[in-house]
């Protein structure tokens, strides 16, 4: 597993509490799931659109779809 689940799951929480009426209490592990699958999708996008040359991986190459987005 790649992600701190505790921290994503802190996160998910605290952003529902901040943007819902209803307070939720449970992530289920399905979102954990899907988390950890669109971290795996997001790194091999950034791998594969990187020209073959340097030795660091950086972003310059691969816009990210939502600048926003935090990652646990």
């Amino acid at each position: 597993m790649l992600l701190n689940w505790t921290a994503c799951k802190k996160l998910v929480l605290d952003t529902a509490e901040r943007t819902r009426a209803h307070k939720f209490t449970r992530v289920s592990t399905d979102v954990r799931d899907y988390l950890e699958g669109a971290l795996r999708k997001e790194v091999a996008k950034i791998v594969s659109s990187h020209p073959g040359i340097g030795k660091t991986i950086m972003m310059g190459t691969h816009k990210r779809e939502d600048d926003n987005v935090t990652m646990c």
